[in-house]
């Protein structure tokens, strides 16, 4: 009668087998064991190890353009600069104290409504300074291609150049964006006398390998 017995336990261990079962003996150890770590490639694709959003933490600084330099919300210049679509140095307008706008492609300055293409202003100084800030008036909100460039005065530390916006006469100081006394009202000025006192976005610019970068860091 032994036989039959072990015939019937052999049988029936190959069937648990052929239908997927393990012993729970078998489970306790199989759930002890560490998954394997993740590839670094999911690690990405989970927001961990590699940076993709672009920074350019690793690579030198781009060497400013004289006078385009401004300065950071912390005090100093900052240091976040981004490739813009502008061809090269040369391309920058060459005028002196004449307001020009140039497209830059850079997405944080791209607003699909006011400024589709990331456009910013320039101005050359005759002290060899250019600036480079916001396309537009950051009181009216008019572009400011015919703002007027006022010289250095006691409040900019006579250093600083300054530039009056031609339709509301808010003022600002170049280097800094920050408003300043106004030199001279505007019939609508009064219009905007609410939105007086924001500081106008000022950028950097700057040129490594023959590509021209801007300076997002004010």
């Amino acid at each position: 009668m032994k036989r039959p017995l072990v015939a019937i336990f052999l049988l029936s261990a190959t069937a648990a087998v052929a239908f997927g079962f393990v012993p729970s003996s078998h489970l306790r150890q199989a759930r002890t064991t560490p998954p394997p770590p993740p590839s670094s490639l999911c690690m990405a694709r989970r927001g961990k190890g590699l940076d993709v959003r672009g920074s350019n933490s690793r690579l030198g600084k781009p060497k400013s353009i004289s006078g385009s330099e401004p300065t950071s919300k912390s005090g100093g210049v900052g240091n976040n600069w981004i490739q813009t679509t502008i061809p090269s140095i040369k391309s920058l307008p060459q005028e002196r104290d004449v307001v020009r706008v140039i497209e830059t492609g850079v997405p944080a300055l791209i607003d699909r409504g006011t400024n589709p293409n990331g456009a910013v202003s320039i101005v050359n100084r005759d002290n060899g300074r250019t600036y480079c800030f916001s396309s537009s008036c950051s009181c009216c909100k008019i572009p400011l291609t015919k703002a007027t460039v006022l010289g250095p005065n006691d409040e900019t530390g006579g250093a600083d150049d300054r530039i009056q916006c031609n339709f509301c006469g808010a003022t600002y100081n170049l280097r800094t964006g920050a408003p300043v006394k106004e030199e001279g009202g505007k019939v609508l000025g009064f219009l905007f006398s609410g939105s007086k006192g924001a500081p106008l976005p000022v950028y950097g610019l700057g040129e490594q390998g023959g590509k021209v970068f801007i300076n997002l860091s004010s």
